[in-house]
């Protein structure tokens, strides 16, 4: 007896996890943003996806896995959908209403970079192993809905992000 099997696919629902997520980050600046020493420091920018306030007492930036809360943020909120910009100078600089500095730079050769939530394990998001090496003035992050990672020609820190493309040294795109 012969048996014959009909596999088919499914078409399922996009999902947005909602979270805290680093959306977007440069780690070769030159010209594109000055901290308020005037230095085109790296940056790195957050955005609370969740529908709540969240405040990033205890939670920690790290470009080390095995060092989890190398930098923590200090007791700063960060409103539903809002961005808050992160210099990664190594300034190390966490005074109440002026702008952030962690205590270490990007490698724009590429390297771990994640958020994580104040019990130190809880990874809420993380470019793994590592991004991708950096250009010069191009940007790195998310889709403003969260499903495409790639590079962004013309950044845009501290705000909405459009659709990234998948390699720097493209122009043009045809998706």
């Amino acid at each position: 007896a012969s048996r014959t099997r009909r596999f088919g696919t499914e078409h399922l629902e996009s999902r947005q996890l909602l979270a805290v997520v680093v959306s977007e980050f440069m780690a070769d600046n030159a010209t594109t943003l000055t901290d308020e020493d005037g230095d085109s420091s790296d940056w790195i920018e957050i955005r609370n996806t969740t529908s709540n306030p969240v405040n990033l007492e205890g939670w920690s930036l790290t470009d080390s896995p095995s060092n989890t809360q190398r930098w923590s943020f200090p007791d700063r909120t960060i409103d539903p959908d809002e961005y808050l910009l992160v210099f990664a100078s190594g300034k190390d600089r966490k005074v109440a209403g002026q702008p952030l500095h962690t205590d270490f730079r990007l490698s724009a050769g590429g390297e771990y970079l994640a958020l994580y939530e104040p019990d130190g394990t809880t990874t809420s998001f993380a470019y793994e192993p590592e991004f991708p090496a950096q250009s010069t003035d191009v940007s790195y992050g998310l889709s403003h809905d969260l499903s495409v990672e790639g590079f962004f020609l013309l950044p845009t820190p501290g705000q909405r992000n459009d659709v990234p493309i998948p390699d720097s040294a493209r122009s043009v795109v045809i998706n």
